[in-house]
C-alpha cells in the first residue's frame, strides 16, 4: 500500500479559480536508443487501475488533478465519476502527429476534432461533473510554464500520463510536470511496460530511470497486464 502521507493533501474548493488559455505549439519526436534497464519487481498500490478515481477521493478529496492524453474520454469520465471532489484538467491538443507517435489513437486530425467536440457534448449532459472540468488544448509538455503564468489554479496533487508511451514524450513529461506537482502529490500514468528500444514504447523506462534518479520507489496497480504506475512526491517538512 503506498504510505500513509498521502491523506496530507486537501486543497479548498477549485472550481471557480480556473481559466484557460492556449498557445500553439509543434513538437517532433526524433527516434533514439534507449538502453533496457534491469527488470525489478514494484510495490503493490494494493488496487486496480479501474479504482483509481475511487482512491483519489479517499486520498485527496478536494483537490485538482491533471489527465494527459484524453482522446474520446473513457478515462476521465471514469475519474471524474469516482472522483466527485476533485477538478480535472484535460489536456490533449487533439490533433495528428506527424512523428514519433505511430499507435492507432494517432487519428487525423478531423477524427481528433470529432472526439473532441464528442466528449464535450457527453461532459456537457453528464451529471455531477459541471464545473469540475477543464479541457486545454496544448502540448503536455507546454503546459508546466504557463500553469503560474496563466493562474490555471493551485498546483495539481495528480497528474497522469495517459499519451504517446515513447521513452522520450514519458521522460519530457515527467521532467515537466514534476516541478509544478503539490508536494505529497503523486504522478502516474498508464501502460508500465517497455518494448525493444523505448522508441515506441518504454514508459517502464523512463518512469524506472526518474524514479530511480529521484530515489523514489515506482508503486503499481494490480492488473495483470499494462498496469499503472504510481509516483508520490515527498510531502514537505
Amino acid at each position: 500500500m503506498l504510505p500513509a502521507l498521502l491523506r496530507l493533501l486537501v486543497v479548498a474548493s477549485l472550481a471557480d479559480r480556473f481559466s484557460l488559455g492556449a498557445a500553439a505549439d509543434d513538437r517532433g519526436a526524433a527516434r533514439q536508443q534507449y538502453p533496457l534497464a534491469a527488470a525489478e519487481a514494484r510495490p503493490s498500490a494494493g488496487f486496480s487501475q479501474h479504482l483509481l478515481g475511487s482512491w483519489l477521493e479517499q486520498n485527496y478529496g478536494h483537490a485538482l488533478g491533471v489527465l494527459i492524453g484524453v482522446g474520446a474520454g473513457a478515462r476521465a469520465l471514469e475519474i471524474l465519476d469516482a472522483w466527485p471532489h476533485g477538478v480535472l484538467f484535460l489536456v490533449d491538443p487533439y490533433i495528428h502527429l506527424r512523428r514519433g507517435y505511430d499507435r492507432q489513437q494517432n487519428v487525423e486530425d478531423e477524427a481528433h476534432q470529432r472526439n473532441y467536440e464528442d466528449l464535450r457534448q457527453v461532459l456537457h449532459g453528464h451529471a455531477g461533473v459541471q464545473g469540475r472540468y477543464s479541457f486545454l488544448r496544448e502540448f503536455s509538455f507546454a503546459v508546466p510554464p504557463l500553469w503560474r503564468e496563466k493562474q490555471f489554479g493551485p498546483d495539481p496533487s495528480f497528474v497522469y500520463l495517459d499519451a504517446n508511451p515513447s521513452f522520450g514524450a514519458v521522460w519530457t513529461d515527467l521532467v515537466a510536470w514534476w516541478p509544478l506537482l503539490a508536494p505529497g502529490g503523486v504522478i502516474g500514468g498508464s501502460n508500465y511496460t517497455s518494448q525493444g528500444d523505448g522508441s515506441e514504447v518504454g514508459v517502464r523506462q523512463a518512469v524506472d530511470r526518474f524514479a530511480a534518479e529521484g530515489g523514489l520507489p515506482v508503486f503499481v496497480t494490480d492488473d495483470a497486464e499494462e498496469p499503472t504506475w504510481i509516483i508520490q512526491k515527498p510531502a514537505l517538512a
